[in-house]
C-alpha cells in the first residue's frame, strides 16, 4: 500500500516566517488582555457588611461543638459570629469576620480581645478597633443567658 501526496499540493510556508506570524497573534491577544486589565472597573465590589440580618439562635452548652464555652476564655464561631465567654465569666458576641480582610477572628483571652491573625487587626470585646489596619468597629450581638438550663440565645 503506497501512500501518495501528490494530491496535497499546496505551497508551504516557510518555518520563521510561520512562527513570526505565530508570535505577533500571540502578542497581539496578550495585547488585548492587558489593555482590557486597565479600562476602569464596571462593576464595583458592593460594600454589604452594613446590611443587617437578622439573628435569633440558641446555643446548648451541653452539646460537644458548644464545649468550649463552658470554661473562661472559650470561645466558639457559629453562623458566623464569634461567641466567647470572658475572664470575668461574661459572654460576648460579635461579628466573627475582621472588618479589614474578612478574615476569621479568634478569642485572645490573655488580652480579652478579638484578633485577626492574617493583618493584626484588634478588637475589644465592645468591637471597637483596638489596633489596625481595621478601621471599623464589629457588631455586637446580645446573649441571654440561662445557665440553669444551659443555654445561651444570641439575637440582635
Amino acid at each position: 500500500m503506497e501512500t501518495s501526496f501528490s494530491s496535497l499540493d499546496k505551497s508551504t510556508m516557510p518555518r520563521h516566517k510561520f512562527f513570526r506570524v505565530l508570535g505577533t497573534g500571540i502578542g497581539a491577544l496578550l495585547l488585548t488582555g492587558s489593555a482590557s486589565a486597565c479600562t476602569p472597573e464596571e462593576n464595583p465590589i458592593i460594600d454589604t457588611t452594613d446590611a443587617v440580618q437578622k439573628i435569633d439562635f440558641t446555643l446548648r452548652l451541653d452539646d460537644n461543638a458548644n464545649q468550649n464555652l463552658k470554661t473562661k476564655g472559650g470561645y466558639v464561631v457559629v453562623n458566623n459570629i464569634i461567641v466567647a465567654q470572658t475572664n470575668d465569666g461574661k459572654f460576648v458576641a460579635a461579628s466573627s469576620k475582621c472588618t479589614h480582610d474578612n478574615t476569621l477572628l479568634v478569642y485572645r483571652p490573655s488580652a480579652n480581645e478579638f484578633y485577626c491573625a492574617l493583618d493584626l487587626s484588634r478588637f475589644d470585646i465592645t468591637g471597637k478597633v483596638i489596633a489596625g489596619p481595621a478601621t471599623k468597629a464589629l457588631t455586637l450581638y446580645n446573649i441571654d443567658s440561662n445557665l440553669t438550663a444551659g443555654t445561651l440565645r444570641v439575637h440582635n
